[in-house]
């Protein structure tokens, strides 16, 4: 179906039937006596059915969102793209995935690690896995939300996060660390091509074209690009150690690009460490040990091969550094519970496959 961007920015900012709901919940919890009734009259298998949130009925509220509750985990989509719906209530919740917060137009309130940052039209925050937050839209401002799951970010995006600046640090410093920035915010104020292409993301999300998963993906990595380079200077983030924050980023950036042939002594070489000193530090600034970090880039590496050539699992294997095709396949399932020839098989069956 062809866009019609003139019609959807119209309808955009119609209320949906949750939103009608959440803003008739709004209104009731004005008074006591009609939050009762509210809550009395509650239909409660539609409740449950649409998956609204009702802080007075905790049953209705995740521990923690997980990327089952809103990625379809059998079809492996990586992104989903949602209108924000306006009046629900402000929940304070964490979740497995990346979310991006786009304000195409109004304002909201976005409280992060109990500190709330005032958003306004075309501000991008994004928020990485496992961080506290909430969201308060109570007036018709549109906001635009965007869930990447964390496990896939790098085989969407794996050249961009390749390239050294401030926002593939961020995310790389996410995935790989156990603490690191709690968010990053980027001002782009009225950038109409942006604004469109969040439109459109909206769109093709909704309306699951042909190849609308592939299209999301290639149009905010576009937006990715962009932002870094036309709104770089405008960035806020947390303050943390700086020099710990790229410390760790030079030490990941340095395993990704040398992932093949790399070894504990050669990195620890490059940085003028001990081995000892080089495992120790990595261990405590990302949580993780090196050969951990290690596996993973090799692992994320051969996911884009399975899924965008026709290489044979030796050929891979040999690519991204181990020296045998059944090694490969050992460490492989040991990180996605399945082999390669499976994995390239469930995502990509039309990859030609000798």
């Amino acid at each position: 179906m062809k866009m019609d961007f003139e019609h959807l920015k119209n309808i955009i900012y119609e209320l949906n039937e949750d939103e009608l709901f959440y803003r008739r919940y709004y209104y009731a919890k004005q008074q006591k006596y009609s939050l009762d009734k509210f809550l009395f009259t509650l239909d409660m298998d539609d409740v449950r059915k649409r998956h609204l949130l009702i802080p007075e009925l905790p049953e209705t509220i995740p521990v923690k969102f997980l990327d089952s509750y809103f990625f379809n985990m059998e079809d492996h989509t990586s992104i989903v793209v949602q209108r924000h719906n306006r009046y629900s209530p402000a929940i304070i919740h964490s979740h497995s995935f990346f979310e991006l917060v786009y304000i195409y137009d109004g304002k909201c309130t976005n409280n992060i690690s109990g500190r709330d940052i005032s958003m306004r039209s075309g501000d991008i925050c994004i928020i990485p896995p496992d961080i506290e937050h909430s969201i308060s839209v109570f007036d018709e401002s549109i906001v635009i939300n965007i869930m990447l799951r964390k496990d896939t970010l790098h085989t969407m995006f794996y050249n961009f996060l390749n390239t050294p600046n401030i926002l593939s640090s961020f995310f790389l410093n996410n995935i790989y660390a156990q603490k690191a920035n709690d968010y990053i915010l980027f001002h782009t104020g009225t950038d109409r091509q942006i604004k469109q292409s969040f439109l459109w993301m909206l769109w093709e999300s909704v309306n699951k074209s042909e190849f609308f998963h592939q299209l999301i993906c290639n149009t905010l990595l576009l937006d990715f690009y962009l932002i870094i380079r036309d709104y770089g200077s405008t960035v806020q983030m947390p303050l943390f150690d700086s020099r710990i924050d790229v410390q760790r980023y030079a030490i990941i950036e340095y395993i990704q690009n040398n992932y093949q042939k790399i070894s504990l002594h050669e990195l620890a070489k490059k940085f003028h460490y001990t081995d000892e000193y080089a495992s120790r530090l990595i261990k405590e600034l990302t949580g993780l040990t090196y050969s951990c970090i290690l596996r993973t880039v090799r692992i994320e590496r051969a996911q884009e091969l399975l899924l965008n050539t026709n290489m044979t699992i030796a050929a891979i294997a040999e690519s991204i550094g181990y020296e045998t095709p059944e090694y490969f396949i050992r460490q492989f399932k040991k990180m996605q519970n399945t082999t390669p020839s499976q994995y390239r098989k469930d995502h990509n069956p039309n990859v030609i496959r000798r």
